[in-house]
């Protein structure tokens, strides 16, 4: 059995395959639960994947016993799609993993990934198999965040509906403008990206997916295993 492991801002989501297969998949917390998830779990795969954007690979090797087969994805690794990034050493491997995955998906189409998440990403993977590149902005924690900081009086919040357009009380004006924003944002960017290829295939992901697939009135596809279902192909790419 493989195992991949998208190491992200927040929690690592991880994913057993079998073959092709998500037989299994979940998330743990900072790096000690994440030691003890490996060491409880080492008889459950023979290799595996990693995906991190903010530990060094060298960090994370010490977890990993040294009969495991380890692949820690970075700009330098074999992958079955091209680049045209200009920056491919800047480039964070979960956007490039999850728009992998989406071929899996839709093999034979052009396809924009939007991962939301601590920041939101629309990433966009032409026709022919080429990552292009795309769009990134903060999500909803870092909007409540900037408007707390940055104000004097602000609150700071966490909340994730807002029921009316017109916020009647400073929450709920926050509320809207962070909600309804971010669903006026995710909008416009489809439109767009739909006027440059108009048989686009949109996959949605992350954290806030389930938040915002019920706002947006565009024809969408919810995948929330994508990076992990990217990790697996590229690791099989590599065998």
């Amino acid at each position: 059995m493989k195992l991949a492991l998208d190491i992200g801002n927040t929690f690592t989501k991880y994913g057993f395959f079998e073959e092709n297969t998500l037989v299994e998949q979940g998330v743990v917390y900072g790096l000690d639960e994440l030691d003890e998830f490996l060491t409880s779990r080492s008889r459950d795969f023979d290799k595996s994947i990693v995906c991190s954007v903010g530990y060094k690979h060298e960090e994370l090797e010490p977890f990993f016993s040294a009969d495991k087969e380890v692949l820690y994805l970075s700009h330098i690794t074999r992958i079955p799609i091209g680049v045209a990034y200009a920056t491919p050493r800047t480039l964070g491997m979960d956007r490039l993993a999850a728009v992998i995955g989406a071929t899996e998906l839709f093999s034979e189409s052009a396809v924009m990934v939007i991962d939301i998440g601590t920041c939101i990403t629309y990433d966009y993977l032409n026709q022919a198999g080429v990552f292009e590149g795309g769009i990134i902005s903060p999500g909803v924690e870092l909007r409540y965040k900037a408007m707390h900081q940055y104000t004097q009086r602000l609150p700071l919040l966490n909340d994730r509906e807002a029921k009316e357009l017109i916020g009647n009380s400073t929450a709920g004006a926050m509320r809207s403008g962070v909600i309804n924003g971010i669903t006026g944002e995710i909008e416009y960017m489809i439109s767009q990206f739909l006027l440059k290829t108009p048989d686009l295939k949109v996959i949605i992901t992350g954290g806030g997916a389930k938040t915002f697939e019920s706002r947006i009135k565009a024809d969408i596809f919810v995948a929330l295993e994508i990076v992990l279902v990217g990790l697996n192909r590229v690791l099989d790419y590599n065998a």
